[in-house]
């Protein structure tokens, strides 16, 4: 078993020496903070739990099970189309909540589903964090909802989710039993290595050994650092630190670079379209790499968004491009950072709405 001074003594970051010498102070304040109650909005109310069986492991050979919990939002008879939402890492059905009310204006309805390790989702804390395991629980998850009978289908992924959904889409456009019509990314990372994780690649590596070591003694100093550090510094919202252990998992595991074959692969699936939005201000991700991303699905559908004003003439035009034949289209909004859900909810609604709009009118 190792002791305190032995894991500081392997740590090759100045930083996380000086988060273990505290740590009985950061846990004091994650415990006196934890039990102050916060109001605040959320969609906590409409949770259903549901029992999801799926494949995980290298060989993608081990059986895990899990209880899930989600929100279902205008589950009514003839909507328009349903879009099923991922969240990041860390991250919740919540952070899809200021689109609610504007899904069921649009009589569109609206799943918002959790991860393992999220503290919504009860299992699969050590083997549900590489795309592979990931995207093999949420399909088992959307099989269990029965969305292979829904009308429409669109996949929406914020941050880490985003590429989730641009995987999924690829793969499960394959089939047609699969109504699908197309996915939507937001703030979803680039093909190279982005700032929230390149200088930090050392420490997220060290604290992946620690973490997948399942010590303890090692996780009751750990998990209080990394709750404190996440909220703290980082500035990401976590209730727990063995949320915040399990966030850091998929930073191990991003696909980067090969995103270019589920863009390349749903380039040559006619019903599909896609929608890529990102922030100049993003805190995480360099401006660069989102612009990168964006030009690879298309230079001819570009958006630059300043404000508000421009988001809604930019909504009116994609709803156009998509009705025209256009795949693919992209938006930079340059005053926003990595929550464009919260901040232009509106937008996205519309770019959702406009792709199950075209797609009703090519049948």
């Amino acid at each position: 078993m190792l002791s305190t001074r032995h894991i500081v003594s392997h740590c090759q970051i100045s930083r996380l020496g000086y988060l273990v010498k505290n740590h009985e102070s950061i846990r004091r304040y994650c415990v006196a903070n934890s039990a102050k109650p916060t109001k605040y909005f959320d969609l906590n109310d409409l949770i259903k739990t549901v029992s999801i069986t799926y494949n995980t492991g290298k060989e993608m050979d081990h059986i895990t099970t899990v209880e899930s919990k989600y929100v279902d939002v205008n589950n009514v008879p003839n909507t328009k189309g349903t879009v099923v939402t991922l969240s990041g890492s860390p991250g919740t059905h919540n952070d899809f909540k200021y689109m609610k009310s504007l899904f069921e204006k649009k009589n569109i309805r609206m799943i918002c589903t959790n991860y393992p390790g999220s503290e919504f989702v009860t299992g699969g804390f050590h083997n549900s964090y590489t795309n592979e395991d990931r995207n093999s629980y949420m399909k088992s998850l959307m099989e269990t909802l029965d969305l292979q009978k829904v009308n429409r289908l669109i996949i929406m992924g914020h941050s880490r989710g985003g590429e989730n959904a641009l995987q999924l889409t690829s793969q499960l456009s394959d089939r047609s039993s699969w109504p699908l019509v197309g996915a939507v990314m937001i703030n979803s990372p680039g093909f190279a290595p982005h700032k929230g994780i390149s200088k930090r690649m050392g420490t997220i590596n060290f604290i992946i050994s620690l973490i997948k070591r399942h010590n303890n003694t090692i996780n009751a100093i750990l998990h209080p650092i990394l709750h404190w550090f996440y909220n703290n510094v980082i500035g990401l919202r976590v209730s727990h630190g063995k949320v915040a252990a399990a966030a850091i998992l998929p930073m191990q595991t991003f696909a980067f670079d090969q995103q270019k074959l589920s863009i390349d692969d749903l380039r040559q699936k006619p019903r599909i379209r896609v929608f890529y939005g990102y922030g100049s201000k993003d805190f995480l991700i360099d401006e660069h790499q989102s612009n990168e991303v964006a030009m690879y699905f298309a230079k001819d559908n570009h958006y630059v968004i300043p404000d508000k004003t421009a988001a809604e003439k930019a909504s009116q035009e994609v709803r156009k491009s998509f009705n025209s034949g256009k795949k693919f289209a992209t938006a930079n909004f340059t005053k926003e950072g990595h929550f464009l859900q919260k901040t232009y909810p509106e937008f996205i609604v519309e770019v959702v709405d406009s792709m199950f709009e075209a797609d009703a009118s090519k049948k």
